[in-house]
């Protein structure tokens, strides 16, 4: 049925962006029109608004075949971003594949957050560390927040870390970021000034229930935590103290359910709880950590 729809499609851009619109839509894709304007511009290399100039250009067939391919993938669920292999993170472009999950809006808040917090602090962070840095979108962006900031980024896995190196390069940055594989501190040594991190916190019942994008064709390990989620949260909380300096910022973001959890573990080896935040949709989500000393 779907390659029999294609083949009665006119080659014009306003036909086929119906018919595709229709293939995803009976596929229960959120977004089926911008999907499919995503697609078919970056088939023709243009912006998504041109697509509807006046008098737009028909689309040649080999056009036509490769616009095919990638709905049939979009149609199967498989995230918009990794078929156009890029997408925006805090205005930055960043190369995306399957090696590290999607950089996530509740992400980009966190780094504002953290911007937004050293903009009232005596000074900016001399030093960061990302750990768990999969695409390296947070340690990037930070980067570019604080260009005097020297920047570690860390990961368990070799080809998530290949993954940041190229979007080192990409967004040119080649030489800020020393990158270390390493299972959360074990690998390290140093102490910094912050300390961030995104690490997977969802349990394996929340998998479960996620989209297809996510359970389908995003990678597990970065997502699935032990002890119903908290598993990696409290190992971070735990041994950060040995690695910031006084006054040093430990900033996470969280699952919805967990901070009461990691705020007594935080209690209990002396971190001072200093910001509870909800993401713009208002779930608890990312919570700020300082380690006694004076400020930094």
């Amino acid at each position: 049925m779907l390659a029999e729809s294609l083949r009665t499609a006119s080659f014009h851009v306003a036909a086929l962006l119906r018919w595709a619109e229709g293939v995803l839509r009976q596929n229960d894709t959120e977004n089926p029109r911008c999907d499919a304007e995503w697609l078919l511009a970056n088939v023709l290399g243009c912006g998504r608004m041109k697509l509807y100039l006046p008098g737009g250009r028909k689309i040649t067939q080999a056009e036509h075949d490769t616009f095919k391919k990638l709905i049939l993938r979009r149609s199967k669920r498989e995230p918009l971003q990794y078929i156009l292999g890029t997408t925006t993170f805090c205005d930055l472009e960043l190369l995306v594949d399957k090696r590290a999950l999607i950089p996530r809006p509740e992400t980009e808040e966190l780094v504002e957050a953290i911007k937004n917090y050293y903009a009232l602090a005596a000074a900016p962070p001399r030093s960061i560390l990302d750990l768990g840095t999969g695409s390296g979108a947070i340690i990037l962006s930070l980067g570019k927040i604080f260009p005097r900031a020297s920047l570690t980024a860390s990961d368990l896995d070799a080809a998530a870390l290949s993954l940041a190196r190229n979007n080192e390069k990409h967004c040119r940055m080649e030489g800020r970021t020393i990158f270390c594989q390493s299972d959360w501190f074990q690998a390290l040594n140093g102490m910094w000034n912050l300390i961030v991190s995104n690490p997977p916190y969802l349990s394996d019942k929340e998998l479960e229930s996620a989209q297809p994008e996510v359970r389908l064709h995003e990678p597990h390990k970065a997502l699935i935590a032990p002890n119903d989620g908290l598993g990696h949260l409290e190992i971070i909380i735990r041994e950060a103290p040995a690695f910031l300096s006084d006054g040093g910022l430990l900033a996470l973001e969280t699952g919805a359910t967990q901070h009461d959890y990691l705020v007594r573990v935080a209690n209990q080896i002396g971190l001072v709880v200093l910001t509870r935040m909800r993401d713009f949709s208002g779930r608890p989500r990312m919570l700020f950590f300082q380690k006694l000393g004076l400020k930094a």
